[in-house]
């Protein structure tokens, strides 16, 4: 399949023909600002250009948000998805918001970007989605209601804090001390020497990890805190969101048994089962990924507006 000329609309591809992810560089992507008077400056990762820039007015915005230590480089491969919505990867702020509590600390960024943005108020409303702990910031802002979604996308992540394993729980206060450099190599090992995160090489381990958003203690100290202590399942059974939840059998930071309670809690929400696929799915499962979360988009689009 032939990617469009330049400066032409991008054609809605079929799930099983979007365009393949491009190579591992930064310069598939440019950094897209927006202000709060509060919050101050907010950023997103978006197409660079073609062939994964969106160009259709009733397209939807889709606002994917990345996981614990990562930024916006990490959904490279969702860069297909531009042929059904304008792409806006999240970059989550060090600083939590401190009037907040949990993981509401982060997504109250969140909130503010997409209305900073008047994503919420475009005809083809906006899809909200992350991996691991920004799938967990999602489902809180689709709980808290402060922004109107048309669906949310929820990948490798969980609405317990019950699935956490023992030793994540209990390693959890180190996150305050354990020097960042420190932190990052554990994080490549984890990353590049297990199946945790799935069949993922030395190079694609480099690329997860080096997250340019250079983090702070503060930041993991404040994330893992809300992570261990969270129970969002009461709130999620409300939800009334078109809903798709992904998650790999393999997954062994979060188990598959999460994704199910959650597609189960969650009113008339679709499971997708990635077989074999660990917890970075979205990366190194990205062809299924992808193709299953352009289904959920068309479906969307061809559902009666939320305004009707």
């Amino acid at each position: 399949m032939m990617p469009p000329a330049a400066g032409q609309p991008s054609a809605i591809s079929p799930p099983h023909q979007l365009l393949p992810p491009p190579t591992l560089e930064e310069k598939h992507l440019v950094c897209e600002c927006a202000e709060d008077s509060v919050l101050g400056k907010l950023e997103a990762l978006v197409p660079a250009g073609e062939p994964y820039l969106c160009r259709d007015p009733h397209a939807p915005a889709f606002v994917l948000v990345p996981g614990l230590g990562m930024d916006g480089l990490g959904f490279v491969r969702q860069l297909p998805l531009g042929a059904h919505a304008r792409l806006h990867f999240f970059q989550t702020p060090n600083q939590p918001v401190m009037e907040e509590q949990g993981l509401n600390r982060f997504a109250r960024y969140v909130e503010a970007y997409i209305q900073a943005r008047k994503l919420d108020q475009h005809p083809g409303g906006v899809v909200l989605g992350g991996c691991s702990m920004g799938g967990a910031i999602s489902l809180s802002v689709a709980i808290r209601a402060r922004v109107k979604l048309r669906g949310l996308v929820l990948i490798g992540t969980f609405g317990s804090s019950r699935h956490l394993p023992r030793w994540q729980r209990a390693a959890a206060p180190l996150a305050w001390v354990l020097p960042m450099g420190l932190m990052r190599k554990l994080a490549w090992q984890m990353v590049a020497r297990t199946r945790f995160f799935g069949a993922v090489s030395p190079h694609e381990a480099d690329w997860l990890v080096s997250c340019k958003i250079k983090r702070s203690q503060r930041y993991f100290g404040h994330a893992i805190a809300a992570l261990t202590r969270m129970e969002h399942i009461p709130d999620a059974a409300r939800l009334r969101v078109p809903t798709l939840v992904l998650h790999g059998t393999h997954d062994h930071v979060l188990p598959h048994a999460a994704g199910q309670e959650l597609a189960s809690t969650i009113p008339n929400a679709r499971f997708k089962t990635i077989e074999n696929s660990g917890h970075a799915l979205f990366f190194s499962d990205h062809d299924a990924v992808n193709r299953s979360i352009a289904e959920f988009l068309m479906e969307l689009r061809a559902a009666p507006p939320p305004s009707a």
